[in-house]
């Protein structure tokens, strides 16, 4: 999960065209067409209970109908939980303020780098199951896989490490036990699934947040060498998995040195960000050090004086929790780093092989 003092939470949006209701639905029988035996009727219910989705004037959802690209940036937004009030704005020259309420949406997940900027944003257009994978992982910022393990998603495909990723993390199946028709349309009813299934595994208010211990450096004793300290960090996780049924970390070295480094570089370059000035994110920097891996995500902190408390501000995290309780990864490294506006800075890096 991303940890930036410069980054917002993403977003989303939904075209009101003229029979689109856009107040909460009635949290008792959110629509007249969605019964309880229909496969996505728990999903539905919760996220429109929760005011993430809406229906239309006449009381129906309509979830097989396939869901616009503003559509589905208003529902994202709102489980990302942005303020349509929030100034920001677009370069897009199809949509306008005035011309639809998805605009503040697109906008600000513009802005964070969900939709990429160009001079048209088709906002009328279906969303594609690919295009989909993007925006969620972009947007959620989820832990990244490699590649996909679908046959009809190649490695050179250009959203394969999205939808390995959402595939990692056990929010999508594909539409068989081989393929994700990356090509197919999302309906509302498979959008409102997204949405809940990449909820239960990340926290939209947690997604940016500064996990550092603003105490300055000189109030605080920070003990212990670094790799005395990386193998209590690495003893608590393994703790905390045993805890929680899954399989114990095992500490790699090769992963190890590159964490160190990226704790380094928040040193040596004053910042407190995944993404690296030198290094890129942090999938592209395994990828320069030759870490092999299907599936990958990183945590870090700063400020933290003990391997205890580092780890207790994690684990009060649902994000970095999540991570540290991820299923999908065997080995762990740990690079701790001493200096900076904080004192120490602490990455920890997952993978798969």
């Amino acid at each position: 999960m991303k940890l930036s003092k410069k980054m917002g939470t993403a977003a989303a949006a939904l075209i009101l065209s003229g029979s689109i209701w856009t107040s909460p639905a009635d949290a008792a029988n959110p629509f007249s067409d969605i019964s309880s035996g229909y496969w996505a009727y728990p999903q539905i219910e919760k996220m429109a209970n929760e005011g993430i989705i809406t229906g239309f004037k006449d009381g129906t959802f309509r979830a097989g109908e396939p869901v616009t690209r503003a559509q589905s940036a208003i529902f994202i937004g709102r489980a990302l939980q942005i303020k349509p009030g929030q100034s920001s704005t677009t370069s897009f020259q199809d949509i306008s303020p005035s011309g639809t309420a998805a605009y503040p949406y697109i906008a600000a997940l513009t802005q964070r780098g969900v939709f990429s900027k160009a001079e048209s944003f088709y906002p009328n257009r279906t969303l594609t199951r690919a295009e989909l994978a993007k925006i969620m992982v972009t947007a959620f910022n989820l832990p990244r896989a490699k590649g996909s393990n679908f046959t009809d998603v190649p490695e050179g495909h250009w959203a394969a490490e999205y939808i390995g990723t959402l595939a990692g993390a056990g929010i999508t199946s594909g539409t068989s036990a081989t393929t994700f028709s990356p090509n197919g349309k999302v309906t509302r009813g498979q959008l409102a699934v997204f949405i809940s299934n990449v909820l239960k595994h990340h926290q939209p208010n947690d997604q940016n947040e500064e996990l550092t211990n603003p105490q300055p450096l000189d109030h605080q004793s920070v003990t212990g060498t670094h790799s005395e300290i990386a193998k209590q960090i690495l003893g608590l996780v393994n703790q905390e998995r045993a805890k929680a049924g899954v399989g114990s970390l095992q500490y790699a070295n090769d992963v190890a040195k590159v964490a160190q480094l990226k704790s380094e570089d928040m040193v040596k370059n004053n910042y407190f960000d995944h993404t690296s000035p030198t290094y890129g994110s942090p999938f592209e920097m395994m990828d320069q050090f030759s870490i092999n891996y299907t599936f990958a995500g990183e945590n870090i902190a700063a400020g933290y004086s003990t391997a205890e408390a580092v780890m207790e501000g994690w684990m009060n995290s649902p994000g970095h929790r999540a991570n540290i309780l991820n299923p999908n990864y065997k080995e762990m490294g740990i690079g701790i780093a001493k200096g900076g506006d904080y004192g120490i800075y602490y990455t920890q890096m997952f993978v798969k092989r």
